[in-house]
């Protein structure tokens, strides 16, 4: 009598296609093990499950240790086999690497029952599913893990996973094997959506693969195509440098990147260290070059100069920023405001200055009241510095309120000489600079890689240049042949960095470049 847990296989014929009939109990537990393959379907005509008849379906369903027996067609009552001498099956999934993919080695199956005698499964046609040298892979069902792991009902939650040009998306049961196995990839796990989600990085494919086998050979290419598009873009980008001034510079990189569009350009020259290619400064060769490589599927990065555009940073003039800063004063205090403003720029402070006095003191207005400003006395202001400074704000933003306050009773009001005699500077902390060692400010400046972030670097601690300094610093203020740096917007006024300073700068810039 059958076993009402093994499954009786046979070849069947559906809606024109000849299919792998698969007839159990329904009440079976392997019933489970079998809907984990993503492929089984059942048919109502023929009141059983079936599987496409496929190298591949076949393998998956070998692959879940499940007792069978197998039927002909022409005699559904002869040809069962007894579990005793059920198949062995030996399938090797084993996954090697070559030229940067993954690939599935060809699966052998050993049909050999206990005796040694070769055995076919169902009819020929099926053991010549089984038994074909293609390349068959099982992606369905996971090569690692035992039974127990692996009997997993799909639609219950069960190994699965989606990959979305980002991240992989895994619905998994709970395991602590797996879990520590998702983790060790610095996978964590979403609660709002029950999934872990991976990084989508071609490392994690080849993991996840190796562990679960979710993908056959066709879609872990595609899989593998789309993390390199993504990891690693296809991008040209087109640029020049101050050494080189007659040849335009073009570094092609990213996975499918493209050198025979380049190749066809006359007089072009290669530099193997700096991997960039030289090509004539020409607008032509330029434009025909950008729309190839746009036709190619390229990112293109076009870095180069404009003719007609002006680089330089427009800045305000004073009275732009007068106009500027009074649109969005408050209308009672534009007056005294307006007045503020007239002799900051009678004085020619900077507008940098300009904006850190005028906040402080339109608060301290605010505070007194516009009334009571020219009537302040020494303890009036010595009440608001206390108040000020009870905020636990820094010592630079107390001391910038002390003289935006000052600057109005000594420069822009001319009186008052009580406040100006009486009132007193917030006494400023003496605190020890944190000094970064040798070995510390070189893991910091060897762990940039953008070449921009290096030289800002760079630059700020082999010459001590200020922040806003370097913002307005131009490339014809490096003058290479003299070895020094012109500072145009210095603070006070302009000044030189000299060969000492210079020579870390041009170093790492030349040699970046």
């Amino acid at each position: 009598m059958q076993n009402q847990s093994s499954i009786i296989v046979s070849k069947g014929h559906h809606r024109g296609q000849d299919v792998i009939l698969l007839k159990l109990n329904k009440n079976s537990n392997n019933l489970f093990k079998v809907k984990s393959i993503s492929t089984l379907q059942y048919s109502k005509t023929l009141k059983s499950w079936y599987l496409p008849y496929t190298k591949e379906s076949w393998v998956a369903f070998i692959h879940l240790n499940i007792p069978y027996s197998t039927q002909d067609p022409s005699n559904q009552e002869s040809n069962k086999i007894d579990q005793k001498s059920e198949l062995q099956h030996n399938v090797d999934t084993s996954i090697y690497k070559t030229h940067d993919r993954v690939d599935v080695k060809e699966v052998k199956i050993d049909y050999t029952n206990q005796s040694g005698t070769a055995t076919s499964p169902i009819d020929s046609d099926i053991a010549s599913i089984a038994t074909s040298t293609s390349h068959v892979t099982t992606t369905v069902y996971p090569t690692n893990g035992d039974s127990k792991d692996t009997d997993i009902h799909l639609i219950k939650g069960g190994r699965f996973c989606h990959y979305n040009n980002t991240n992989f998306f895994i619905t998994i049961y709970y395991n602590e094997a797996d879990v520590q196995f998702l983790k060790s990839l610095k996978g964590y796990w979403q609660s709002n959506i029950k999934k872990w989600i991976l990084k989508g990085t071609f490392e994690n494919l080849e993991k996840l693969q190796h562990r679960y086998a979710f993908w056959d050979n066709s879609s872990f290419d595609k899989i593998s195509e789309l993390i390199l598009l993504t990891t690693n873009p296809y991008v040209v980008t087109l640029y020049r440098t101050p050494e080189i001034t007659d040849m335009i510079l073009v570094k092609i990189a990213g996975h499918k990147a493209n050198i025979q569009i380049i190749s066809r350009v006359n007089n072009r020259q290669y530099q193997k260290e700096e991997k960039r290619w030289l090509i004539p400064y020409d607008k032509i060769i330029v434009e025909n070059l950008k729309t190839e490589y746009t036709r190619d599927g390229a990112t293109i990065v076009d870095r180069l100069p404009h003719e007609g555009y002006d680089y330089h940073k427009k800045e305000e003039s004073y009275g732009q920023f007068k106009t500027r800063y009074l649109a969005k004063t408050e209308t009672e205090l534009k007056p005294i405001v307006e007045r503020y403003i007239d002799t900051l720029i009678a004085l020619k402070r900077s507008q940098r200055t300009m904006t850190t006095y005028l906040g402080p003191f339109i608060k301290f207005v605010k505070d007194i009241g516009i009334d009571n400003v020219e009537n302040v006395n020494s303890k009036d202001m010595d009440k608001y510095m206390a108040m000020v400074g009870g905020k636990k704000v820094s010592d630079g933003m107390l001391h910038n309120t002390y003289n935006a306050i000052m600057f109005y009773y000594r420069e822009v009001l001319r009186q008052n000489e009580t406040v100006l005699k009486e009132a007193r500077r917030p006494k400023k902390d003496d605190r020890l600079p944190t000094i970064l060692s040798i070995g510390e400010v070189d893991r910091i400046l060897r762990a940039l890689d953008n070449l921009k972030h290096t030289t800002l670097l760079y630059t700020f601690y082999s010459s001590g240049i200020r922040l806003n300094e370097i913002l307005h610093l131009r490339v014809e203020d490096m003058w290479w042949e003299r070895n020094q740096i012109f500072i145009h917007k210095g603070k006070g006024s302009p000044r030189w960095i000299f060969k000492e300073q210079f020579e870390s700068i041009s170093q790492i810039y030349f040699s970046a470049t």
